[in-house]
């Protein structure tokens, strides 16, 4: 778990996949730009064209009075439904008033009968006591709810119901009084008084009932004159849709003639941009072909760089070569890093990555991409840990390129801007999603990735500005600490397309968290796809095994061979494709590194021969300085199992080498 911190800045980007027309578009859009200014027509319409924004006006207005005499009426009828269904209520409970003051009166009577005082008086007071409670209510909601007017001839009804009631039961008690008395005869004249009594009652209530019906009856007339006013508004509703129709009549007619009369201007428009859409598509590729020269022209020679590095680097202490041979490669590792940031950016923008989606070891992945950094890290002096959280699962389903892409980018910046302190990776499941476990196959792994260290931070402001283009926080930062700041858009741009989230919280001067979502499928079933490194030596594994390298350039083909050589590989070696496919044809190898652009015949037919023979199953892996256009996705169509895009470094060319080969297939 990521603990921000209490007004800790934080800043999150949804990036949107890149569109691939966007030069295009934006070429097609000058071009029509320059139409418009030669024709001299741009930005110029008629007068009448304001019609538009009255009969939108008219729209707005149609529209709302429609939807208030709707809601008037509806609010009408609701308000009438309700008030009804009150009052209704209302009088089902003085109704049942009613019933309870029968129910008092009744005992006075029935004592006549069965000369049972205490039964009878008992029956009386619980009669009594329902009625009050129920009056009590029936009052305290008419005092509560009803507006004083409306309220004053009922309350005026209750206190005449209770006065009368009050009178009922003091004669009733009389009756019993005089039966407990043993004077019958007195009990059975005070009959006809306790009978007006209890018709004074039911005249009360009678009243509350009419002061009811009369209250409903106004609510009903009030109603009735709402619903007549709005009935008469719908005679201006339907002058307006009038209007409307007229002007949308005369505004349509207008439409059409104004087109016709456009007609053959816009034909010519027409032509003049497709005109300018063929210049840049053609300007497009030709931008793509300068990049996938540029690339192998840069590739090439830092190919030989590297190796040669390798082949002189002398590992005794006492030798200053080291600090020459490490100065040396550390700058051509910049101008790696420059030249693969420009052309993933550039891959980016024109839409041609895709992604893939297949099984992988999640924790290997990590471990391995880091594994570079730690050593960066440790030589620093800054400790850098990786925790991996026990319920993250190993096995996942996605494109371990691109995730491990934003990952080393993002570890790459931790170490390059921490000079003391620490570096922590966490790796964790975001709390509060489920993840489907009932259906394997639709499992969900939501992935939370934050990278912390203790390095420089960010200054306030500056949180967005990191993730543009070209760009680090300062000026200052780019000349202590170098770059190009393409790493973090990529980050951005790669996390946009797996539709994840990256942000950053940090404090000045006292470190930064970078964090990204994403979600992963369960890993399925199936191989693993190759993932970086084994551990272990690779002499220990490669040697007595036998590669053939096939390489058109003398320089890099040497140094490879000899590199392999030292690591106890038995080389043979090919100059063209059609030499490698006659030497696979004759030996079992167990790898073939297979350059692309070679002569007599490229890379990609010479595995196309290769493959088509019946049970060859041997590991091909391309060995190129061309990884744009489509290069990469016709090595694998063709039959190849991997790549490695020059330049390559020993550790480089070993991992690739023992991703592919296993320890049975030693030749002894």
């Amino acid at each position: 778990m990521i603990d921000s911190g209490a007004g800790a800045p934080r800043r999150v980007w949804r990036s949107p996949a890149p569109s691939g027309d966007a030069p295009r578009a934006g070429a097609m859009e000058s071009a029509r730009s320059q139409v418009d200014a030669r024709s001299g027509r741009a930005g110029q319409r008629p007068k009448w064209y304001l019609l538009y924004y009255l009969l939108a006006a008219f729209d707005v207005v149609t529209v709302l009075a429609c939807l208030t005499l709707n809601h008037l009426v509806l609010q009408n009828y609701v308000n009438s439904v309700g008030k009804s269904r009150e009052w209704a209520n209302r009088e089902d409970q003085y109704a049942h008033l009613a019933e309870l003051a029968r129910a008092v009166n009744a005992p006075g009577n029935d004592v006549f009968d069965s000369r049972d005082v205490d039964a009878e008086s008992l029956q009386m007071r619980v009669s009594l006591d329902a009625f009050n409670a129920l009056f009590d209510a029936a009052r305290s909601e008419i005092e509560r709810n009803i507006g004083a007017v409306e309220a004053l001839p009922l309350l005026a009804a209750f206190d005449e119901i209770l006065h009368a009631m009050h009178d009922m039961v003091a004669e009733a008690e009389l009756i019993f009084t005089f039966f407990g008395t043993k004077q019958p005869d007195r009990a059975g004249e005070r009959m006809a008084t306790m009978d007006r009594k209890y018709a004074n009652v039911n005249r009360a209530l009678a009243r509350l009932s009419g002061a009811v019906r009369s209250i409903t009856q106004s609510h009903f007339d009030e109603q009735l004159r709402a619903a007549t006013l709005l009935k008469q508004l719908e005679y201006l509703i339907v002058g307006l849709m009038i209007l409307m129709i007229a002007g949308a009549l005369y505004y349509g007619s207008r439409i059409y003639r104004a087109v016709r009369t456009a007609d053959t201007e816009r034909v010519r428009y027409i032509e003049e941009l497709t005109r300018a859409r063929a210049e840049a598509d053609a300007a497009s590729r030709a931008k793509s072909e300068f990049l996938a020269v540029m690339s192998h022209d840069i590739r090439t020679p830092l190919n030989t760089i590297f190796l040669t590095l390798d082949l002189l680097e002398d590992p005794r202490p006492d030798d200053d070569r080291r600090s020459y041979f490490a100065a040396a490669r550390t700058s051509v590792q910049s101008l790696r890093r420059l030249i693969d940031d420009v052309l993933s950016l550039s891959r980016i923008e024109a839409g041609k990555v895709e992604l893939e989606s297949v099984p992988f070891d999640l924790h290997y992945l990590l471990h391995g991409l880091l594994a570079p950094h730690v050593r960066r890290a440790v030589k620093k002096g800054v400790p850098f840990t990786i925790s991996i959280e026990p319920e993250v699962p190993r096995r996942v389903l996605g494109d371990p390129t691109r995730f491990g892409e934003i990952v080393a980018n993002l570890a790459d910046n931790a170490v390059k801007f921490t000079n003391a302190g620490s570096i922590e990776i966490s790796v964790s499941l975001r709390p509060g999603e489920p993840r489907n476990p009932g259906d394997a196959s639709r499992d969900t792994v939501p992935l939370r990735v934050a990278v912390r260290d203790t390095g420089i931070g960010i200054a306030p402001g500056q949180e967005q500005r990191i993730f543009e283009e070209f760009t680090q926080a300062d000026v200052s930062t780019n000349r202590k600490f170098g770059g190009t700041g393409l790493g973090l858009a990529i980050a951005r741009r790669l996390v946009g397309l797996l539709k994840g989230e990256l942000g950053v919280f940090a404090t000045p001067g006292g470190g930064s968290t970078f964090w990204i979502n994403v979600d992963f499928a369960a890993g399925g079933h199936g191989p693993l796809a190759p993932q970086e490194g084994r551990r272990g030596g690779p002499e220990n594994v490669l040697a007595g095994r036998r590669v053939l390298l096939v390489e058109d350039g003398v320089e890099s083909r040497t140094l490879t061979a000899v590199m392999l050589g030292r690591m106890g590989v038995i080389v043979d070696i090919a100059s063209n494709g059609q030499d490698a496919v006659v030497a696979a044809a004759v030996t079992a190898y167990d790898a073939i590194l297979m350059d692309v652009a070679m002569p007599v015949m490229d890379g990609i037919e010479a595995t196309r021969r290769i493959r088509e023979r019946d049970g060859d199953e041997v590991p091909i892996i391309a060995l190129t300085a061309q990884i744009s256009g489509g290069t990469l996705e016709q090595c694998l169509k063709a039959g190849m199992d991997d790549h490695l895009a020059k330049p390559v470094t020993r550790d480089a060319l070993a991992a690739a080498l023992l991703r592919w080969i296993e320890p049975e297939r030693a030749t002894r």
